[in-house]
């Protein structure tokens, strides 16, 4: 009976285990992926220097990156920016399913090339990303765009889009509008049963300039409202951050400006302790790394910090989905993306093109856990808190 009693058990913990699902999710700006049917907002992307080759060589490069963070199949969610928003009419409705199956024996390189038609030159830059994702084994995405081009003129004068490729099924999409930035995203998708909130931001550029942090507390109030909302129904609901917000992670002690988006308003901190007491606080996962090595692009012959990716205390709960603690880290892959001295491979012109972004990729991993106890949290050291972060909650007092 003892045996039997054993064995059941184990029998039960393999089920349980197997019930989990981990998956990773990366944040990406590629500087600028721009279509080929020469309507763009950007000199440099025109016809005469920027082909169709020129695009297959800077999506084969992202796909490239997406298959080193996770081989063969790529993250389960990507939060890219800067995708050139196309302001033709319906392209925010886009079948990109169908326009797969139409061309799932056309190769994309073909597609761009000999097949080319003015018909394929219209499909949006996502969806052709999306077929090179396809064609190169990296499949079941859905792609969710932020949709403000049908609104006035006005808008015409921000020329980027947030784009979230997600192999989870997608409920809620919501967009925002921010200003002097694209509009951000807020997409729910469904891990496993479990909601998880994904917010993808680029807000307005200018770390150094407090006109630009101006523009960025009011993007930051936005964002803050909403996740009030959110935490009203559920202190413990699953919200990842990210994306390209144009100022560093320790904007306000770098300053000293009397009000920052990112400390001030949203209340982003680097300490995880703080999660336990409270669903105000997010936490900044830059505090991961060594103080050191926190930097995703160079800004005036130094590291910026401007690629972040922020996480909700849902995430550190035994309910739903969990971060999977100090498993964040810059995606820098020496003789890929990152050059000998470890800075990124920006893009360039030469040739049918070469290199990837002036930012690198951010990575972090997670994973669903079935206890379904929100009222216990990871275990997590004293000493892991910053002298960084003690200097700046002292600062603010």
């Amino acid at each position: 009976m003892r045996c039997l009693v054993y064995l059941l058990f184990f029998f039960a913990a393999a089920q349980a285990a197997q019930a989990t699902r981990a998956f990773t999710v990366m944040v990406y700006n590629p500087d600028n992926l721009v279509g080929v049917d020469g309507r763009t907002a950007s000199e440099e992307y025109l016809p005469r220097r920027y082909t169709r080759a020129h695009l297959i060589t800077k999506m084969n490069n992202i796909v490239q990156v997406a298959q080193q963070v996770e081989p063969e199949r790529g993250p389960d969610i990507i939060l890219f920016q800067e995708f050139e928003r196309d302001l033709q009419a319906g392209h925010y409705t886009y079948d990109y399913d169908g326009m797969l199956r139409r061309y799932a024996d056309t190769r994309v390189e073909d597609m761009l090339g000999q097949e080319f038609t003015p018909e394929i030159g219209q499909i949006p830059i996502e969806g052709m990303l999306l077929k090179t994702f396809s064609d190169r084994g990296l499949k079941g995405y859905h792609v969710v765009s932020a949709d403000d081009a049908i609104l006035p003129d006005a808008r015409h004068a921000i020329t980027h889009l947030n784009v979230i490729f997600t192999r989870f099924p997608v409920g809620i999409i919501h967009t925002y509008l921010l200003p002097g930035a694209p509009a951000m995203m807020e997409v729910q998708v469904e891990v496993e049963g479990y909601p998880l909130y994904l917010f993808n931001v680029d807000w307005a550029p200018g770390p150094t300039s407090r006109d630009a942090e101006a523009l960025r507390v009011k993007a930051a109030e936005i964002l803050r409202a909403r996740l009030e909302e959110i935490f009203s129904v559920n202190p413990n609901a699953d919200i990842i951050l990210a994306g390209d917000f144009n100022c560093f992670y320790d904007q306000r002690f770098r300053y000293a400006w009397p009000r920052t988006a990112l400390h001030d308003v949203l209340k982003v901190r680097g300490d995880e302790l703080l999660l336990r007491h409270s669903s105000d606080y997010l936490y900044n996962l830059w505090y991961e790394l060594p103080a050191a090595d926190r930097g995703s692009e160079i800004f005036s012959e130094g590291w910026g910090s401007f690629m972040q990716m922020i996480v909700s205390r849902g995430l550190y709960d035994f309910r739903g989905i969990q971060y999977v603690d100090n498993s964040f880290q810059v995606a820098a892959y020496e003789k890929l993306n990152a050059r000998e001295d470890g800075t990124p491979y920006a893009w360039n012109f030469h040739g049918t093109g070469s290199g990837f972004s002036t930012h690198f990729p951010l990575v972090a991993h997670f994973t669903t856990v079935r206890n379904n106890r929100a009222d216990e949290f990871l275990q997590l050291p004293e000493h892991d808190r910053p002298e960084l972060e003690r200097s700046m909650h002292a600062f603010s007092q």
